[in-house]
């Protein structure tokens, strides 16, 4: 008798009772496994066809808001390497020892991030790698996922710092609206995070200190900005028809005295200002 009910089969002539597989069950059993082995297959060829190679002897270039620092990344044939320029001086230029991706710097110089991937085929990333003018690694804030103290992949479109160096932001696309997350640079800690505007991120500009956060998103050629005030309230907020292009490099400013801000107007070709509003804190 089978572990089911069934009847046990017997070799014929022998009287000694074996267990036998059915053809059809035989034939189940391979279909699954070569179906496993396929997607298994598939799947490593699929993720070794997205990741493109580092293109050797290249380099890409990142600039602070205000012109001064460039940090410079330089792809290798095995390693790659990194770079600080101050007003066109070369600070630094040492081994880059985290895989490389888009760069922020302060525009004091005093903080610099790079992603931390959790899965850069796809452009995923963990969490940010956070160092110093120096060069050295002082920090990592990672992202936080759906279980308490795991690690979360976020699919970030711009990374941004205020010019002190002491908050970051990134920006996400969503679905209808984009998200705005804000960072404490000093302990990682989240200082607020917000869904808003429209569905696909511009552009973020932080103040000093984290007291303002500026967003800029888009869907299609219509935008909205945004303005938050430290604890990431909506204070203020003014959507643009047919306002999006390529061709513009920022949209967004903070006057140097924080008294106020702008947004550039497209069919204008101007920026547009704004007063600080009296009721943000």
């Amino acid at each position: 008798m089978n572990p089911d009910g069934s009847p046990a089969a017997s070799n014929s002539g022998t009287g000694v009772f074996t267990d036998t597989i059915s053809p059809c069950a035989a034939m189940k059993s391979f279909y699954r496994t070569a179906a496993t082995l396929a997607i298994i297959f598939l799947s490593t060829f699929t993720l070794k066809a997205e990741r493109m190679p580092d293109p050797a002897g290249s380099s890409e270039h990142y600039v602070s808001n205000n012109g001064i620092y460039e940090v410079t990344i330089n792809y290798g044939e095995h390693f790659h390497s990194w770079s600080m320029k101050e007003d066109g001086r070369e600070l630094w230029n040492k081994a880059l020892m985290t895989e490389p991706g888009a760069a922020a710097v302060s525009d004091n110089g005093e903080t610099i991030t790079l992603p931390l991937w959790g899965w850069r085929d796809e452009g995923g990333s963990s969490g940010i790698a956070v160092f110093n003018k120096k060069g050295e690694f002082t920090r990592e804030i990672p992202f936080a996922g759906g279980i308490s103290g795991e690690k979360g992949l976020r699919w970030v479109h711009c990374r941004v710092i205020s010019p002190d160096g002491r908050y970051i932001a990134i920006g996400e696309n969503g679905k209808k609206h984009a998200e705005v997350t804000l960072f404490d640079a000093l302990n990682g800690d989240i200082a607020w995070g917000k869904n808003t505007g429209l569905g696909d991120m511009v552009e973020i500009r932080i103040s000093d200190k984290g007291t303002w956060t500026l967003a800029a998103t888009r869907n299609a050629g219509d935008m909205a900005f945004t303005l938050f005030d430290r604890a990431g309230k909506e204070v203020w907020q003014k959507k643009i028809a047919k306002n999006y292009s390529r061709d513009v490099k920022s949209y967004l400013q903070f006057k140097s005295d924080l008294s106020g801000f702008a947004v550039y107007h497209l069919q204008q070709g101007r920026y547009i200002s704004a007063e600080i509003p009296e009721t943000g804190s």
